[in-house]
C-alpha cells in the first residue's frame, strides 16, 4: 500500500491504492449556513530558531491576546497568568491534553465568553494550571524553560510563543473546537506566505461566492469517528516525480507543524535528499486525482524538510503535511459535511504549486 513501480499513471496508481476508502471525496461544497460572516487576521511570528508560526487576536472575557493557530488539534487553551478572575470560570475538573511535540498541559475545564472576529459566544476552553511532558517524551521543548517563560508553540525558547492555543480541528473533544459553538460551521484557513508581505486570513461562515471552486474530501474513515487531530485528514500520497516511489494513507494537514513528516512510509531508511522533485496528491473513490501540490523536498519558502518515522498507533501509513499544502491550496473546513476542501491559490515566490482537477 505504500511504494509503486516506476511507470504506472498517477491515476491507476492512486485508484489502487484508494479505491477501497468508501466516500472518501464529496463532488460539491454544501450551502453557506445562516450565521454571519466574520474575517480575522491571521499574523505570521518566525520564532528565533526560524520555525514559522500563526496566530490571531482572541478575546477572552476583557482580554484580548494573540493565540497560536493550530488545524492540528482541538480547543483553546489559556496558560496561566493571562486571565482575570473575571474573564473565565471553572465549570468541570481535570483537563489535561498534549502535543506532538511532547508538551503536557495540565489544568481544568472552563468557560467563558469568547469573541473572534464579529463572532462571539459563551463557550468551553482550558484553563492550563502546569506545564510540563509527556512520559513519553521527557525531554521535549517544554522542559528547557520554566513555565512562567513558556509559550506554546514557543519550541522550549524563553518568552516566544504564545499564552494562547487555538485548535480547530473539526472532531469531539473534552475541550472541543470553539468555532461551531460560536455559530461558524464552515472556516477557511488562509496561511501568509514568505515573500508575500500580507496577512492571512480566517474566514467564518464564508459566502458562496468565496467557497466557489474548491474541491472537497471526506475526512478519512479511519479516523473520522476518533478523537484526535487525525480527525481531520483526508486520503492522499507523498510521490517522488522522478522515482515514481509513494506513500498512500491518511494526509494531516497542520498549520502547528511545519515540516513534511512521513510514519509508516514504507519508503526505505533515509529520507528522499533535498531537491527532490515531489508531489502531494489528493484523490477520490474512483481513482481520480483531484488536487496536487508541486514541491521541492528541503525548499525552506516550502517547509518541506522531509523526515521518516514509525508510529506504531496507527496500522497504516500517514503523511502529516504540515505547512506545504497551506501555501498551495485556500483551505475549507466543513463540520456538518466532515470534509475538507482545497482551492489553488495564486503561487507564492518559491512557493509549491497547486492544482485542481475536474472530475470526469
Amino acid at each position: 500500500m505504500v511504494t509503486e513501480a516506476a511507470g504506472m499513471s498517477g491515476r491507476r496508481v492512486l485508484g489502487a491504492l484508494i479505491l477501497g476508502i468508501a466516500g472518501l471525496a464529496s463532488r460539491g461544497v454544501a450551502a453557506p449556513p445562516a450565521g454571519p460572516r466574520a474575517e480575522v487576521p491571521i499574523r505570521e511570528v518566525i520564532l528565533s530558531d526560524g520555525v514559522r508560526r500563526y496566530a490571531l487576536p482572541v478575546k477572552i472575557g476583557g482580554v484580548t491576546l494573540d493565540a497560536g493557530l493550530d488545524t492540528g488539534s482541538s480547543g483553546l487553551r489559556v496558560l496561566p497568568g493571562v486571565l482575570g478572575p473575571d474573564d473565565a470560570r471553572q465549570v468541570g475538573g481535570g483537563s489535561n491534553y498534549s502535543y506532538g511535540s511532547g508538551a503536557d498541559l495540565r489544568g481544568v475545564t472552563g468557560e467563558a465568553t469568547v469573541a473572534i472576529g464579529g463572532l462571539a459566544a459563551p463557550a468551553r476552553l482550558q484553563l492550563v494550571e502546569h506545564v510540563g511532558c509527556t512520559p513519553q517524551q521527557p525531554r521535549c521543548p517544554a522542559s528547557r524553560v520554566s513555565e512562567a517563560d513558556y509559550g506554546v508553540q514557543g519550541d522550549g525558547l524563553p518568552h516566544e510563543g504564545f499564552k494562547a492555543i487555538l485548535g480547530t480541528n473539526m472532531g469531539d473533544a473534552e475541550v472541543p473546537s470553539l468555532l461551531p459553538a460560536m455559530g461558524a460551521r464552515r472556516w477557511i484557513v488562509e496561511l501568509p506566505r514568505p515573500g508575500e508581505g500580507l496577512p492571512g486570513r480566517l474566514i467564518l461562515n464564508p459566502t458562496a461566492e468565496e467557497t466557489a471552486g474548491f474541491v472537497a474530501f471526506k475526512t478519512f474513515p479511519a479516523f473520522a469517528e476518533r478523537r484526535g487531530g487525525l480527525h481531520d485528514a483526508i486520503g492522499g500520497c507523498l510521490v517522488n516525480l522522478a522515482s515514481k516511489a509513494r506513500a498512500c494513507g491518511a494526509v494531516l494537514l497542520d498549520s502547528g507543524a511545519p515540516g513534511l513528516d512521513v510514519a509508516n512510509g514504507g519508503l526505505g531508511g533515509q529520507p528522499w535528499p533535498d531537491g527532490t522533485a515531489a508531489a502531494l496528491t489528493f484523490g477520490d473513490p474512483g481513482g481520480q486525482v483531484r488536487a496536487v501540490a508541486q514541491l521541492q523536498i528541503g525548499q525552506r519558502s516550502q517547509v518541506s524538510h522531509l523526515t521518516y518515522r514509525p508510529d506504531p498507533r496507527n496500522a497504516g501509513p500517514v503523511i502529516y503535511s504540515g505547512l506545504t499544502a497551506y501555501f498551495a491550496f485556500s483551505v475549507l473546513y466543513d463540520a456538518d459535511a466532515r470534509t475538507v476542501a482545497l482551492k489553488p491559490r495564486p503561487q507564492a515566490p518559491g512557493g509549491p504549486i497547486g492544482t485542481t482537477v475536474p472530475a470526469s
